[in-house]
């Protein structure tokens, strides 16, 4: 798969990708191996004028000692720093949040002991579905999930990127049909499938037990 016409920062991009893992490269779907993260114009002028006497970079009024305008109505009922509150937010999520989450997770799962990265802060599940399916699905992928399933999954999957959703039973004997799952990863024949497991699942509520 060759997408032409790339952005000479894209293609900086995926140099770096395919050194550090080309595993992970081969994933990418085409619109993937095309999206960056632009280092330039604003926030590279908004990293210049940090520290500066006059910021008019970050779209966002302060008073002299620097602390965000806000509405009283709202600020009088806030307990935490209006620097914490009332400016932009990183694109990624602020960082020390996403530094206690990923050490939640690791102490939530503690055979969790390979290399992790930081979290991703997204505006909720449909969001960050949006964004998996943008990274990863072209258009005939397959899709494995679930026989329950949430209906955003043909919304975003198929009908946003040309993905085919691809079924299996989830339930036998008030569990988790594994044979199911197991024959129908076994019945596609394709260089690559995307399986979708949520759990608890999206609508049951269903978790597997240990």
């Amino acid at each position: 798969m060759k997408t032409p016409n790339l952005n000479l920062q894209a293609t900086e991009l995926n140099k770096v990708i395919k050194n550090q893992n080309p595993a992970i490269f081969e994933l990418l779907s085409e619109k993937g191996r095309a999206i960056y993260f632009p280092k330039d114009g604003i926030l590279a002028q908004t990293a210049e004028a940090k520290g500066t006497k006059i910021n008019a970079t970050i779209g966002v009024a302060l008073k002299d000692d620097m602390v965000p305008f806000a509405l009283s109505s709202i600020s009088n009922k806030i307990l935490l720093d209006p620097k914490d509150i009332f400016p932009y937010a990183p694109s990624f999520g602020k960082p020390e949040l996403r530094s206690a989450w990923l050490e939640q997770i690791k102490k939530k799962n503690p055979s969790l002991n390979t290399r992790t990265s930081t979290p991703i802060v997204t505006n909720a599940v449909t969001h960050a579905l949006n964004i998996l399916g943008y990274l990863f699905i072209n258009k005939g992928d397959i899709i494995i999930s679930p026989d329950k399933f949430w209906g955003n999954y043909r919304l975003i999957f198929e009908n946003g990127y040309g993905g085919v959703l691809t079924t299996f039973n989830m339930f036998k004997n008030e569990g988790f049909d594994t044979g199911s799952f197991k024959d129908c990863l076994n019945s596609i024949r394709s260089n690559k499938i995307t399986i979708l497991l949520n759990f608890p699942n999206n609508p049951t509520g269903y978790t597997p037990t240990e």
